[in-house]
């Protein structure tokens, strides 16, 4: 025998997330992509004129080349704390003041001997030295500070069909400051005495774009553009600090993976390659009578 009740069935609907984009994530996108372009501009400052350099600073092909490859010795030791600090509470927003910061400091340093004396002096040369290798130092330590968050800064900022636009424009924003600077860096430094007048102007561009970053610069939207997003956010807001440790646990787990190995092989070798060889275009083509803005123009040709 089956008895009928009469009960009240109440439908719970399930929470549906919504999701705002928030126009400020261009603004974010830009003021960090101008600091990356700097980054890659104050690094190939004296490559791309090569000749003139050495002429009017009286140092050897060898030390110019020693301050381009700051750029990559310095990247190294320099990536791991990079790591941890992305990985801190608002670490995208303390890596941008950091970058701002040090590429003035950077180019301020580059110019102070041009302050403190004057280019005909018997003392300029031998004081100049020690501050182009302090300078182009400081600013090769911001170079993991240009790549590393670029994803957190696409995760963070865009929803998921967007992120892909944003991170290559990023990524684009540095490489675009090379191929540049091959391509003005020879047009101001028509002649040797005018190598200030390009220092000059890397410092306007270092305090413009900090300027910018230091007025406004949020660590975060207001609200989550993703899923993805709300997750690093909430684990921002929870204070959560990778240690070491677990870096060194992550990147051994990498170097045990071979498909891992291989790739990574593959493709530094092959953009390790290209970019030390295009960096030292007017280096090479000197002995064959090319000029700076000759092989300004090769090295922007190949790197386009």
């Amino acid at each position: 025998m089956m008895k009928s009740t009469n009960s009240t069935i109440t439908l719970i609907e399930p929470e549906i997330d919504v999701y705002i984009l928030y126009r400020r994530r261009f603004y974010v996108l830009g003021i960090f992509s101008f600091l990356a372009f700097n980054q890659c501009v104050f690094w190939l400052t004296f490559s791309p004129i090569s000749p003139s350099t050495q002429s009017f600073y009286g140092i050897s092909s060898a030390t110019v080349d020693l301050l381009l490859n700051w750029g990559p010795i310095i990247f190294i030791p320099c990536l791991p704390l990079t790591y941890l600090l992305l990985n801190r509470r608002n670490g995208l927003r303390h890596t941008v003041v950091i970058l701002a910061i040090a590429g003035f400091i950077a180019t301020f340093v580059r110019v102070i001997p041009s302050i403190i004396s004057s280019t005909s002096s018997s003392r300029f040369r031998t004081i100049s030295l020690p501050f182009l290798h302090t300078g182009q130092i400081i600013n090769a330590a911001c170079g993991p500070l240009v790549m590393a968050p670029v994803s957190q800064l696409s995760c963070l900022w865009f929803s998921p069909n967007e992120r892909t636009r944003a991170t290559t424009f990023a990524i684009m924003a540095n490489v675009f400051g090379s191929t540049i600077s091959f391509l003005i860096n020879p047009a101001i430094v028509s002649r040797p005495s005018n190598l200030p007048y390009l220092l000059y102007f890397h410092l306007g561009l270092a305090v413009t774009a900090g300027l910018l970053a230091l007025i406004y610069f949020p660590a975060q939207p207001p609200t989550a553009p993703s899923a993805a997003a709300k997750l690093l956010m909430q684990g921002d807001n929870q204070n959560i600090n990778i240690g070491l440790k677990v870096y060194l646990k992550g990147l051994r787990e990498c170097m045990t993976n071979p498909s891992f190995v291989l790739l990574s092989t593959a493709g530094g070798v092959m953009a390790g390659t290209f970019s030390m060889w295009a960096g030292l275009f007017s280096t090479i083509l000197a002995p064959e009578n090319y000029s700076e803005k000759q092989a300004g123009m090769s090295s922007t040709c190949s790197l386009m």
